[in-house]
């Protein structure tokens, strides 16, 4: 294999590993912007403890909540599913 031929493939290998990195899912996206809301803490101080994908747990400015995805059918038997905090965990991660 010529030189060319392996530098581009060491490109293209390096440029699609840094592609995923610092990639959140839309999920994770969404619950921290609601947690920042909910915990009135910016969106850079809130962290991930548990993220299941039905269960997110995050931390933020000392306190915890715990989110699930709740879904409601919709009309066409589509569904429309949101991020719930379903349980203030006393403020603590213990």
């Amino acid at each position: 294999m010529s030189n060319k031929v392996v530098q581009v493939a060491a490109i293209t290998v390096l440029s699609l590993l840094g592609l995923g990195c610092g990639h959140e899912s839309a999920a994770t996206q969404q619950v921290r912007s609601a947690a920042a809301v909910d915990l009135d803490c910016d969106t850079s101080m809130i962290e991930f403890a548990e993220d299941e994908p039905m269960v997110k747990r995050v931390s933020g400015c000392g306190r915890t909540l715990t989110y699930m995805s709740k879904c409601n059918p919709t009309g066409g038997g589509g569904q429309d599913c949101r991020w719930k905090p379903v349980r203030d965990d006393s403020n603590k991660l213990n």
